[in-house]
């Protein structure tokens, strides 16, 4: 090989990184090993790799998380950070990002998603400004209309107005779920979450009819049914509310007598609801020890274990147990400052 070829290779070569890092995107699913190569389109619904010469489209229901083989290193920190719960250190680490000097638009949208969601996972927890979440969460969406991380973005949305007690304003983003998706869980699951904002809301008859839609559909898979496992307990909680506190135990009992103990999601929310049910026809004790289920067995589930304390703080007090109710009110300032449970005491 003379010079001129030699210099012609090294050359080349030299051109090959960025290629080669294109082609190291991933795409982790929900289980398994991810699929590499290069992504070639996102949108709210799919994305799309090609992966040694074919192009493949992925529902982004069944997608965890995306990787680019040209992200800094920092990125994939603060991911890790997000997932592990810091959110105050992946706020930290994500600031650091010279994002003006990064040129894949993926890139910076990714950073802009994770930055907008930490703060909001602060703000519904923590102490975190929600208004601020409120306004970078919308910010992100209206300059990212076709991210894959649309619907964790109107949900966030839904989340934070209802932590603010603007109800109708939750059920309205969570009704992009169901809208502009085109999967039936989805469709169940927003039903489910404004089933949950309208009873809030004291519209417990209208909530009723979202919790019963997602009880009679017909489809079985593991996302529907665990919709249903939370329809059931919306049930109960407007049974109780509307004067039917009785048959909302017993569909509690039996949820919880048929299914899995070790999904905090489910059975923090449905002990909750037991609670809620024993307190409305006056036993006060069992109402404590289903709160309690919550508190000790549940509390990973940020959303009904500060609902538990508050409940708790006050049924402490009517057995006696200053002490206790003591307990409850001071973890549930400390632990969810920003929670509209704290703000009630």
């Amino acid at each position: 090989m003379n010079r001129t070829m030699i210099a012609l290779a090294c050359l080349a070569a030299l051109m090959l990184p960025p290629v080669a890092l294109a082609q190291n995107d991933q795409i982790f699913g929900r289980t398994g090993t991810p699929t590499r190569g290069l992504i070639t389109k996102i949108s709210p619904t799919q994305v799309t790799m090609q992966s040694t010469g074919i192009s493949r489209d992925f529902d982004t229901k069944d997608i965890q998380r995306l990787t680019f083989g040209d992200e800094p290193g920092e990125l994939r920190t603060a991911r890790d950070r997000v997932a592990a719960g810091q959110f105050e250190d992946a706020l930290e680490v994500l600031r650091s990002i010279n994002v003006a000097g990064i040129e894949n638009n993926n890139i910076r949208a990714e950073i802009g998603f994770l930055t907008a969601y930490s703060m909001g996972q602060l703000a519904l927890t923590s102490g975190g400004d929600r208004a601020a979440a409120i306004t970078q969460m919308m910010s992100f969406m209206r300059e990212n209309p076709n991210t894959y991380r649309y619907f964790e973005g109107v949900e966030m949305l839904g989340d934070l107005h209802f932590a603010s007690g603007e109800f109708e304003q939750a059920a309205k983003f969570y009704g992009l779920i169901g809208s502009r998706s085109p999967w039936p869980e989805y469709q169940l699951r927003a039903a489910v979450l404004q089933g949950r904002s309208q009873a809030e809301a004291g519209n417990h008859e209208q909530a009723l009819r979202n919790f019963e839609r997602v009880l009679e559909s017909g489809l079985s898979t593991s996302l529907a049914v665990e919709q249903k496992l939370h329809a059931a307990v919306g049930r109960a909680v407007c049974l109780a509310a509307t004067g039917k506190a009785e048959e909302g135990i017993k569909v509690i009992q039996d949820l919880i007598a048929k299914n899995d103990p070790n999904d905090p999601e489910v059975f923090g929310h449905a002990y909750n609801a037991l609670g809620a049910c024993y307190m409305q026809i006056g036993a006060t004790k069992e109402a404590l020890l289903a709160y309690l289920h919550t508190d000790i067995l549940y509390f990973t589930n940020t959303q009904a274990h500060p609902e538990a304390l508050y409940h708790l703080a006050k049924l402490w007090d009517q057995v006696n147990r200053s002490d206790r109710a003591v307990r409850a009110r001071s973890l549930l300032q400390s632990r969810y400052p920003a929670s509209r449970w704290a703000a009630r005491l």
